[in-house]
Order: C-alpha cells, then structure tokens, then sequence
C-alpha cells in the first residue's frame, strides 16, 4: 500500500465524500475535531491514574481491563482478554499478586495490512514524596498529575480519542486495527506483550504509543537491560577475633575489582545505532549508543562488631544490539570467577534476571517516514529537523522483536523538551500534549 503526503488543507477521501450536502474535510478539521475533546480527553486519563496498576504487585489489572473494555466495543471492536500462564508468571523474580490480564481489542477493515498499537497499562511504584496525589488524577493549570500520567497512560488516553474522532468523523484507517493493553513493562522478563507475540496477537507493523516523543526525533532502537546479583559467602564471628570467621564484605573486593575492569572494557564499546544528540552535550562517551555496566547496590553485615557473613552486589548492565545476552552473562560470570579465585569466601553465588532485550527499529521504513508526516503535520517541522538517534533505555519492544524477527518498530510519545517526568514524583502531563498526540495517531492511521 502506497503513503501519500496531503497537504493540511487538502479535502480528505472519506466515505461521505460522495455526498454533495457534505463538506469536505481537511487536515484541520480533523484536528478541530481532536481539539474540541480535550474535556474527554482529560477525563479519560484521570480516571486511568485513579486505577492504581502499581507493579509489583500489579493486582488491579482486571478493574484497568473491566474500565477499557466497553470503550473498545463501543467503537466496534473485537475484544478479548489473555491471561498470562502461572508457569509464565513464575519466571518473574517480583512479589506480584492478581492475574495478568492483557486486553486485545480488534477491528477489521477490510485492508491489506495492520498495525498493532501497543500500550501498556502498569506504572512504577511511589518512591520519593509527592505535593500531589499520586492517584488522584489531578488537573491544574492544563497540567495532570498522576503516576501513570506520562508513563503511559497518556498513550492510553490518546489512542482512544484517536480512534474515537476516527469514528465519529468516519475516517477510514488505513489498516486493521489491533489495540493491545498490556501488563508488566515496568517489570520486564515476560511482559504482556511478549506473550501476545508468541501466541500470535500481534499483526502487522507495532505502533507504541510510548516509543516516540512530540520532539522530531526518530528512534533506531534500544539497548537491553539484565540485572546480575552476586552473593559472597563468609563466616560470622565476633570482631574481635576475626580470624575465626570470613568477612563476606572483604571477600568481595577482589570480585568488584574484576567486574570494575570489565566495565571500563565494557563501556568502550559501541553501537551501529546513533545516539540523540543532544546527550553528548550532556557527557555521553560517544555518537553511538554505548553498553552501560553499573553497580548499582552492594549490601553486607548488620552490626560492627559483627564479622559479616554474607554480602551482595546488584548489577545493572545495559547492553546494545550487537551483543549477544550469552555472551553479556558469560563475560561476568568469568569476571567473578577470576574474583572468586582472589578471594576467601567460602561460596560465591550468581543469579540473573534478563529483563528486556535490545532491538533496532528501522528508521527509514514506509511506517516511519509515515510517521514523521504525521509529526510535520501537527507541530510544522521540516524534514531538516528530523534527527535519528537512541539512548540506553530499556522497554519490551526487545521480546516483540526477538518473538517476530521484526525491526518495524514506530513510536507517539509524551516527551517534550520541557516534560521528562517519567517516574519522577509529581508526573505529570499536559493536556495540549495529549490532543498532540492524538493528533498525530490519527494523521498516522487515517490521513
């Protein structure tokens, strides 16, 4: 199927345009059409942050599917809910609690192709105080604040409206439409969205509402992300006669010594795919997307005068497209081992999480380019404003594109210049952002 650029005031081909009592659309009458919801677009996203889907534990899933569900079928959806295997959930080293209850809403439009929009409903727990209720949906100044107001259940909120204007304006999209509400990013190791592409739920090119921004900068991908914990083994004694035991905290200096070398290994290395850059300006070592090995945590003893008899180190390793996750995990494995060798603990213990995979998205797709028109349409950009370029962030792309072998990848984001407050205490959102990002979904799907 062939993509044609309109201009903004060029009459839309919609299905009345036969009619002679109608008058044709233009691209701004769409985004009028958008504009007069922002009530209900407001409305929309308080009442998600007010179904607190915190993971873990993330047992609200089912009141997040029972809200959205009727909002699918009113728009002529197929819906469906999938719940993920206990055997899955198991993999998951979390505290969780309830089912994790995924929605897939569909609709045939008779087109060649599809587009699976992806959007997922969990969101991080509150860590540092709030001036603001976390799950109260709060409106000031056409700002709400919430947990989940950015990330991301702003992408939630415009989908819908998107497809609602899409609806009541009666616009064709372009393809099938397959929306899925999915659990567990925020968690990572076996999200929704994982399984949805294993069991064949994903059709098409995947739309991710969060995988993008209001900025013109198009993403070439991720890196992926592991957590390795490693546990040394000593013996406890009084202090005073610490020659009677092993110091587990001592003992891991040699193993931290080995695992700083291969950071400074590590982090010379470098990606194919570029960074934004404006992250050189703010110390990135590089123009490409480089791995990241951070020890993040290291915890021993309980008391002075007591000899510790076990001590942890946390890792935390972002690793780019071009390495493999054997190869990451072998490599500190071999590191502590050389440790282990240098010291005195009794047992060293390695256990690992693989959170999310690295993927590169193909910037110069048909749906890209597509998307970049949309991003042209709503805010004015030109073509040389575009910019190509990742960071060492995380999400669970990396599983859809592992399950599928796919690198069609496009994204409608939150972030703005202004705005990054994903995860941060009082997230939060503009309600201009959000008929943006509306806008651009229905540019995308239907213009």
């Amino acid at each position: 199927m062939a993509f044609c650029r309109k201009a903004l005031m060029k009459p839309l081909a919609t299905p009345e345009a036969s009619d002679p009592t109608r008058v044709s659309l233009t691209t701004e009458d769409v985004f009028r059409a958008v504009d007069r919801k922002r009530d209900r677009i407001t409305t929309l996203l308080c009442d998600l942050i007010r179904i607190p889907t915190i993971v873990p534990p993330g047992n609200n899933y089912e009141d997040m599917v029972n809200y959205l569900e009727p909002v699918f079928q009113k728009l002529g959806f197929h819906t469906e809910r999938v719940v993920i295997p206990e055997e899955q959930i198991e993999k998951i080293p979390y505290p969780l609690e309830g089912p994790r209850t995924n929605l897939v809403a569909t609709r045939n439009h008779d087109k060649e192709e599809a587009v699976t929009i992806y959007a997922h409903m969990d969101v991080v727990p509150i860590e540092e105080p709030w001036t603001k209720d976390p799950f109260g949906g709060v409106v000031e100044n056409d700002h709400i604040y919430g947990r989940g107001a950015f990330d991301m259940k702003s992408g939630i909120a415009a989908m819908i409206v998107a497809l609602e204007v899409m609806d009541e304006l009666g616009l064709p999209p372009h393809f099938n439409i397959v929306c899925t509400l999915c659990t567990d990013e925020e968690l990572g190791v076996y999200p929704g969205i994982y399984h949805l592409a294993k069991e064949g739920y994903v059709k098409g090119h995947l739309l991710n509402t969060e995988f993008g921004s209001q900025m013109p900068i198009i993403s070439p991908g991720l890196a992926g992300s592991l957590e390795v914990t490693v546990r040394t083994k000593g013996r406890s004694c009084h202090s005073g006669m610490n020659y009677i035991g092993v110091n587990a905290v001592e003992a891991m200096v040699p193993i931290l010594t080995e695992l700083l070398q291969l950071k400074a290994e590590v982090e010379q290395r470098e990606s194919a795919v570029p960074i934004v850059p404006f992250l050189r300006s703010m110390g990135a070592p590089s123009d490409k997307l480089t791995p990241m090995f951070n020890i993040d945590i290291i915890r021993g003893g309980t008391k002075s005068n007591i000899v510790p008899a076990e001590c942890e180190l946390v890792i935390n390793r972002r690793y780019i497209p071009e390495e493999a996750y054997s190869d990451v995990v072998q490599e500190i494995q071999d590191a502590v081992d050389r440790g282990h060798a240098k010291s005195k603990a009794l047992d060293v213990e390695v256990s690992v999480v693989d959170s999310y995979r690295p993927f590169k998205a193909d910037p110069e797709s048909r749906y890209s380019l597509k998307m970049r028109e949309a991003l042209k349409a709503v805010h004015g950009y030109q073509d040389s404003d575009f910019v190509v370029g990742s960071a060492a962030g995380s999400t669970d792309m990396g599983f859809v594109a592992q399950a599928l072998k796919t690198d069609k990848f496009i994204g409608v984001g939150a972030a703005t210049l202004g705005n990054m407050s994903a995860h941060k205490p009082d997230e939060w959102v503009s309600v201009d952002t959000l008929t943006k990002m509306a806008k651009q979904l229905v540019h995308y799907l239907a213009l």
